[in-house]
């Protein structure tokens, strides 16, 4: 009896952040779901905050190459404004970006993908980096793109350079 107590402590202490991750979505799905009878897995994606940034990077830099594409087409004075500030603000990201590099790969959030009852029985579920609920849906089209927090000085970045 004691062996298995230890081996149940030591089992209990050994569990990762992920299988915590896990059970969360699993609660999570059993609490939005009346029909779930069982579980047969649970997939979890670690979000970073640097995943989070690269894909506001992403969306900088073609929101720069339509702008480029606007002037080029159109050499108005608003189309060169417009190339500025996005190539200001493609600027500012990667400036966020570099000062960020300590925090890049800590977890900002998790993407989860649980199957129950069934194979092809999906849904998905996005916890914040503390394991609460952001989203659960078993519509592909309702995920979030970009979930969780954004690298510190992200908002306030946005704010000064959207005049906000």
């Amino acid at each position: 009896m004691k062996r298995f107590l230890f081996l149940a402590v030591l089992l209990a202490t050994a569990c990762s952040g992920e299988s915590t991750i896990a059970s969360r979505a699993e609660h999570f799905v059993r609490s939005t779901y009346n029909d779930v009878d069982r579980i047969l897995s649970v997939n979890v994606d670690t979000v970073t905050y640097g995943d989070n940034l690269d894909y506001r990077i992403e969306r900088a830099q073609s929101n720069t190459e339509f702008a480029a594409h606007m002037f080029k087409t159109y050499k108005g004075e608003k189309d060169e404004e417009g190339l500025k500030e996005a190539l200001a603000w493609e600027a500012a990201l990667d400036s966020l970006k570099q000062a960020s590099a300590e925090i890049l790969d800590e977890p900002a959030a998790y993407n989860c993908i649980v199957t129950y009852n069934r194979p092809g029985n999906l849904v998905w579920v996005q916890l914040d980096k503390y394991g609460n609920l952001l989203n659960v849906t078993k519509d592909v089209d309702k995920i979030l793109i970009n979930p969780g927090e954004d690298v510190p000085g992200y908002l306030d970045a946005y704010r000064r350079h959207h005049n906000l």
